[in-house]
């Protein structure tokens, strides 16, 4: 009889719990994830204002919680304010967003055409739990995230830039975030002699994504070679190139290749390409023909052992080329802009030079054995991508020329 008690008594304890848990369960349920699931449903509000001066057309979102939509109100009303106070020229605002839901968190992400500023990105992030504003560290490890934006503006921009964005605080820049990656915008750093906005791109997916390549007809283009490497700086140079989403051709030398293995490589399976700078640099003028045949083709061997490919282009030292060199079964390509970075070793004194004399269709000749020469690269792709310019190589100039390249011709730039 006293078992059979302590039975019912044990059932009744039993119960009491499972119904306790049970209700729990439902608070849990009701009470804190529908809110955060209510508040996914979204309507949007516009601000418009028009005078002879002034055109404002913003578009943000209103969620189903007033803290939450006070927040965003908040900064946008007191962004378009601040628009609104510059009264000596005609300008115009015009905003539209997206949203980005992780976790409990929604990043609002803002696309601007301000003519005021370079800015043309922003974001919000948002806790939907705390209905608080939140930040990019909240989300994740902020030491991870400096380093790995530290790391990435190191190889894309020059030296000035990286040690600003470097000092900076990760959690006042604009993060654009989506599936696949998160786009970072320094929007709050002040850049002199920029003219544009830097931005590095961090994949969350090992996925990648290729668009259809389609020649735009309005795009230029212009070709960066580099000679006489490879060398201890050539693949710092080809990670800023892949990082600007930009190519080039690397014309080395035979006897570097030989020793450099590895590098050859790295660059013949990347989007750039390797072509033959001869084995030596000698001039190849003053060499016999027998000579000459043993720079070219002892260049050409040793390629096809390292990548079982062939070479496509030479490049004879000091662009001197004579019959011999012709009647190779090569494209013979020379330059039309010369920045002399062999010899100045002043990254700005590159920069200019290549920029007073880019046009569509040229090649640009460089060394990818001075550090000068990086960091002047890193300089001149974002200010030639913001004139309209794509970098690339030999083989995606001709391509996108439409230009057929013979054996034996000798090109400077392609119209």
């Amino acid at each position: 009889m006293i078992i059979l008690n302590y039975k019912n008594q044990l059932y009744k304890y039993f119960l009491y719990i499972s119904v306790v848990l049970v209700s729990l369960f439902i608070i849990v349920n009701v009470f804190y994830k529908e809110p955060v699931k209510n508040l996914k449903e979204v309507k949007t509000s516009i601000i418009t204002y028009k005078d002879e001066i002034t055109e404002v057309n913003v578009e943000y979102p209103r969620f189903k919680d007033d803290k939450i939509n006070k927040l965003i109100t908040d900064i946008i009303y007191d962004y378009v304010k601040e628009f609104k106070k510059f009264d000596t020229i005609k300008k115009s605002l015009i905003m539209d967003y997206k949203l980005y839901y992780f976790d409990n968190y929604v990043n609002i992400t803002f696309n601007i055409e301000n003519t005021l500023e370079k800015a043309k990105n922003k974001n919000i992030l948002l806790n939907l739990k705390s209905k608080e504003l939140s930040y990019i560290s909240n989300v994740y490890d902020k030491e991870y995230l400096e380093n790995e934006i530290n790391e990435i503006v190191y190889y894309k921009y020059q030296t000035d830039v990286y040690e600003k964005i470097k000092e900076c605080n990760i959690n006042n820049n604009t993060y654009i975030i989506d599936e696949n990656k998160i786009e970072v915008y320094f929007n709050n750093i002040k850049f002199e002699n920029l003219d544009y906005i830097p931005y590095i791109t961090i994949p969350l997916t090992e996925e990648t994504f290729d668009e259809e390549d389609v020649q735009d007809e309005n795009k230029k283009y212009i070709a960066f070679t580099f000679d006489d490497g490879p060398s201890k700086y050539t693949k710092e140079l080809l990670k800023t190139l892949e990082l600007n989403e930009s190519t080039a051709t690397f014309f080395m030398l035979g006897n570097r290749m030989k020793y450099n293995e590895e590098i050859v490589k790295e660059v013949y399976k990347s989007s750039s390409e390797v072509a033959s700078h001869t084995y030596s640099h000698k001039n190849l003028n003053k060499l016999s023909k027998d000579d000459i045949l043993k720079e070219i083709n002892s260049t050409s061997i040793i390629f096809n052992e390292i990548t079982n490919d062939n070479i496509k282009y030479i490049r004879p030292p000091y662009g001197n080329y004579n019959d011999t060199v012709k009647s190779t079964n090569y494209p013979i390509v020379l330059w039309n802009i010369d920045p002399k970075d062999w010899l100045v070793k002043d990254s700005k004194k590159v920069y200019n030079s290549v920029l007073k004399h880019a046009c569509d269709g040229c090649i640009v000749l460089m060394h990818d054995l001075y550090p000068t020469t990086i960091e002047a690269v890193k300089m001149l792709i974002p200010k030639l991508n913001s004139m309209g310019y794509e970098i690339v190589s030999i083989s995606d100039l001709l391509k996108y020329k439409n230009y057929n390249l013979k054996n034996g011709e000798i090109i400077r730039k392609i119209k």
